[in-house]
């Protein structure tokens, strides 16, 4: 009687060998894509990766990091429950959610993403809100900011602060609408009273909470700026493959820009020259915000058990109402987009933009300065007294 011998795929299939996915199949192809692109065009890529720092130095770290750190100290102080409180009935009526909710709201309308997204998984870190309600607040809470659809892309692209105004109302209308349709797909079960996430007992005080969240905060500071920085590589790599001549090309182009990292297909977008074109790709790329800062809610949402889909379909509708309301809008009056010319009030908005981050800057680190000194202060007379 003979023995056959086993096969190394017979031992391995019985120890629960199993073939690849096809998400894992398609990350592998992507993956080996991207690296003959970076290393066919190494040059592109060291360049915008040096335009990647230059961003990151020059605008997204000094206006997202104070408000990074202000959504912290809001929900670990107990400010997002005052909050809350004041707009619970809102937040109820419209949203169908509690108040607790209202501060990353709030912070993700004014500051932009990931500020909104950040402080909804810090109220859910913290047991103030529930794992569904964390999934339904994502959905319209991550919007680009004030600052940047009104002053960078009104103002700096297209010449009219008015047209950058309708935009971020066109924007932000736009995900109140998903959020509010969002009440009534999302499901709502019987959910316990302690959730299976990251351990929230901690109730720091005085100088620990303030340390805590800016240390926090640039932790995520850290997360966006490397996502900024490699998918603007990304792109300038992908841009030496197309080289577009006609409108049509260039178009395509710019929605595969705008696809993958939403500044970038902005700025092309606003420099196409197709009539009104460009601002309803404008408007579709700001409600869809690019995989970029998809990447990076995924990141701040990570090893929680939270749930992508919801957000990311939220995210494409957003985009085609954005862009389809835009669509109406020109229909209905397109001659409102065009700049008024020799108008001084545009002027002197691009060039005392920057005042819209440096005051509030300044004002931000002289409270957080003098918060700091008392809290220390305070901490040393304590301890005396105790120590008497």
């Amino acid at each position: 009687m003979t023995h056959r011998q086993p096969s190394l795929f017979r031992s391995s299939h019985k120890k629960g060998f199993s073939l690849p996915s096809a998400g894992q199949i398609a990350f592998c192809l992507m993956s080996c894509f991207c690296l003959v692109l970076v290393l066919r065009n190494a040059d592109a890529a060291v360049d915008y990766m040096g335009r990647g720092l230059t961003l990151c130095a020059t605008t997204v770290i000094p206006s997202l990091f104070p408000f990074m750190v202000i959504s912290e100290l809001l929900v670990a102080s107990g400010a997002g429950e005052a909050l809350g409180r004041l707009f619970s009935r809102v937040m109820k009526w419209i949203f169908g959610l509690s108040g607790s909710g209202a501060s990353a709201l709030f912070l993700g309308s004014l500051c932009g993403f990931p500020v909104g997204a950040r402080t909804a998984v810090s109220l859910y870190d913290r047991n103030m809100i529930s794992r569904t309600e964390c999934e339904h607040l994502l959905t319209f809470v991550n919007n680009p900011s004030s600052a940047f659809l009104i002053t960078a892309v009104g103002v700096s692209l297209f010449g009219n602060r008015k047209l950058g105004m309708v935009l971020y109302g066109v924007v932000l209308g736009s995900g109140f609408l998903v959020g509010f349709l969002a009440r009534f797909f999302l499901r709502r079960g019987q959910e316990p009273a302690e959730h299976p996430h990251f351990p929230s007992g901690l109730h720091l005080r005085g100088v620990e909470t303030f340390t805590g969240a800016v240390t926090s905060a640039a932790d995520g500071m850290m997360t966006v700026c490397a996502y900024v920085i490699f998918f603007s590589a990304l792109t300038g790599v992908l841009g030496c493959m197309f080289h577009p001549t006609t409108p049509v090309g260039e178009t395509l182009y710019a929605c595969l820009y705008g696809f993958l990292e939403m500044t970038g297909g902005v700025s092309m977008a606003s420099a196409l020259d197709n009539g009104g074109m460009g601002l309803i790709l404008t408007a579709a790329f700001a409600g869809w915000s690019g995989v970029s800062v998809h990447c990076q809610v995924l990141t701040i949402c990570g090893g929680r058990g939270l749930s992508f889909r919801p957000y990311l379909i939220a995210k494409a509708v957003q985009g085609l109402l954005c862009g389809a309301v835009m669509t109406v809008l020109l229909c209905v009056n397109p001659d409102w987009i065009n700049p008024a010319v020799g108008t001084v009030m545009d002027a002197i908005a691009v060039f005392s933009s920057w005042k819209e981050i440096t005051v509030p800057a300044i004002v931000t680190n002289v409270v957080f300065g003098v918060g700091f000194v008392l809290s220390r202060l305070l901490g040393l007379a304590g301890n005396q007294k105790t120590a008497r």
